[in-house]
């Protein structure tokens, strides 16, 4: 029998489908798990008001990543592999999202009064405005190493040992007690700052003739653009309800619920990864392989639910107790939503799967119109009711979002098959 596994854990690793899914799967599960530690010392060290306001500082520097983006990290995998000249085409993308999230981040600052209220301390220091900046900008570069070019190298491996790096951001946590709220963002903001070192490191070893420079090659722009501007609004609406929740709570209840709702969140990506890394994993194999695109997609969806149904049962049953870990309020306040969050992921692999096939057909509408409507359910519901269900109505609203749009993506798929069969029938 355990022949058998071993051999059956090694065609596993050798199948770059499998491959590259496990490795970014564990690089979640790394990124989770150092995020893990990091907040059970958080909340340990500093209050649940400094760890809520924390919670929501992060949340607004990862939204800003994903605008800041500009679809580009969909593009890279998609054309990477392919690219006359990679290192132009790498550093094209590394310069526009470098520079557009520290315009997004000013913008952020100076608007504060009118999107987030309660972030107006950023405005009273320099230091903490520049803090916010850089580590949007830092964010932002990091994310394209780790979720974009070692995808498209089929490399993920990598994205795995940049995770490890950002563990650094732990000792940092603990030096910075002092500082309260920013002590918890700049740790953590330190943490990504290794792992962005780590990556350009790990790049140049991976192809030594890389340089960092930044550039702007007009014909990678218009190779990556056409596919990547409607990429970048259908990620800035995926992710778009991670971000806003917290900010969203942070002002319609308080700052200890945005901190009960960032740790089930936290934990329920991990249900949410398994599909997005095997999406990510089956659009960079067949932009290799385009001959694989029928069987890819089996083997993925078959994949995706062998994953993910361990997680969401874990987290069903033993949320309760691994939320403890935070604190009892934590566990009290949190562990409804964090099983509302888990069975989500059913409808949201539907959903992620759809979208990755869409991507490797090149068909972008669909795909924005997958991810804007479960924002905007999403959000919609939970300010309807959030203020008589608190934090249960959020999870309720998210996961009606998925489900509805499940529903709907296999209706029209099983509308288009039967169409289809029925002209291939008639005389």
């Amino acid at each position: 029998m355990k022949d058998t596994a071993v051999s059956r854990i090694t065609r596993y690793l050798k199948d770059p489908l499998y491959k590259n899914a496990i490795f970014l799967i564990a690089t979640h599960a790394a990124f989770s798990l150092v995020g893990l530690v990091f907040w059970i010392v958080a909340t340990r060290w500093y209050t649940d008001s400094e760890v809520g306001t924390a919670t929501a500082l992060i949340s607004a520097v990862l939204l800003l990543q994903t605008f800041s983006r500009l679809g580009l990290d969909i593009g890279l995998i998609r054309f990477l592999p392919d690219a006359g000249d990679k290192r132009r085409m790498i550093n094209t993308c590394l310069t526009l999202v470098g520079v557009f999230s520290i315009v997004l981040a000013a913008i952020f600052i100076l608007g504060l009064d009118f999107w987030s209220p309660g972030l107006t301390s950023l405005q009273d220091s320099l230091g903490y405005s520049a803090l916010f900046v850089l580590s949007t900008g830092v964010t932002s570069l990091d994310w394209l190493f780790r979720q974009s070019i070692f995808v498209a190298y089929r490399a993920t491996q990598l994205s795995l040992l940049t995770q490890v790096v950002a563990a650094l951001r732990l000792p940092f946590l603990l030096v910075l007690t002092g500082v309260g709220t920013y002590g918890i963002f700049a740790s953590w903001s330190l943490g990504l700052g290794a792992s962005l070192l780590g990556g350009i490191i790990l790049l140049l070893r991976l192809q030594p003739s890389y340089r960092p420079v930044p550039v702007v090659d007009r014909r990678s722009v218009q190779e990556l653009f056409r596919f990547s501007a409607g990429n970048y609004v259908a990620e800035s609406f995926r992710e778009l309800p991670g971000f806003i929740l917290p900010l969203l709570i942070l002002n319609m209840l308080t700052s200890d619920m945005s901190a009960y709702f960032y740790m089930p969140w936290t934990l329920a990506t991990t249900v949410f990864m398994v599909s997005y890394a095997i999406g990510f994993s089956l659009l960079a194999e067949v932009s290799n392989e385009p001959d694989r695109i029928g069987t890819d997609v089996g083997r993925a969806v078959r994949f995706v639910f062998l994953l993910m149904t361990p997680v969401i049962l874990v987290l069903v049953l033993l949320g309760d107790r691994i939320l403890l870990v935070f604190g009892r309020e934590y566990s009290e306040n949190g562990f409804g939503l964090l099983r509302i969050l888990a069975f989500s992921g059913v409808p949201l692999a539907v959903n992620s799967l759809y979208v990755s096939v869409k991507r490797i057909q090149k068909q972008v509408r669909p795909v924005m119109l997958v991810y804007a409507a479960v924002a905007a359910i999403t959000i919609g519901l939970s300010c309807a009711l959030i203020d008589e269900h608190g934090l249960i109505g959020v999870g309720i609203a998210w996961v009606s979002a998925n489900a509805v749009v499940a529903v709907a993506i296999l209706l029209v798929t099983i509308g288009r098959r039967r169409k289809a069969s029925g002209f291939r029938t008639s005389p």
